[in-house]
């Protein structure tokens, strides 16, 4: 595409945007809580009910948010010692088969979740305290782990990217 686009780039101007929104609302809202309970613990000697279980799931919420964010923007950790010296066909087989290895990998993950959602909800599961059904946050931990296998095929079709020579290296 000589304009620039990548191929896709739907996901990057609706999908990442909306993730990234409600990644930080979720963020201001887990700093919020722990603020406000360490005031209200410490100096109010009053700390927020089940505050513990809203912190652990906004954190599960939130690096599940991440992942199809992260992936989309292909900035996982990852090893290019042998980069520079890769050719381009075998660079584009290695992305295309990493993209696909982790898609089905993913897509088995997101399956799984959706499975465990299923049986927690049957369970009926829900937090110690607050009573808060645990199969509505797994079952959105697994449509975030969909929407990542999805951003793994996104990928796929796209170019990969090459890192320069001395990249990340600090001054």
């Amino acid at each position: 595409m000589s304009d620039g686009r990548q191929p896709l780039d739907v996901f990057d101007r609706t999908i990442a945007p909306a993730l990234g929104a409600v990644a930080a609302v979720l963020l201001f809202g887990l700093m919020a809580l722990t603020c406000i309970d360490v005031i209200g613990r410490y100096f109010l000697n009053s700390p927020i009910y089940g505050a513990f279980e809203i912190t652990e799931m906004l954190l599960a919420a939130l690096i599940f948010l991440g992942l199809p964010l992260v992936t989309l923007r292909n900035e996982h950790v990852t090893v290019d010692v042998l980069d520079p010296i890769t050719p381009d066909w075998l660079f584009r087989i290695e992305h295309v088969a990493a993209c696909a290895i982790s898609f089905v990998a993913t897509g088995y993950l997101a399956w799984r979740l959706w499975l465990r959602a299923m049986s927690m909800d049957a369970a009926g599961e829900t937090t110690a305290q607050l009573k808060f059904k645990l199969a509505y946050l797994t079952y959105a931990m697994s449509i975030l782990m969909a929407l990542t296998a999805v951003a793994l095929l996104v990928l796929l079709f796209r170019q990969p990217p090459r890192n320069a020579p001395g990249e990340g290296i600090g001054p």
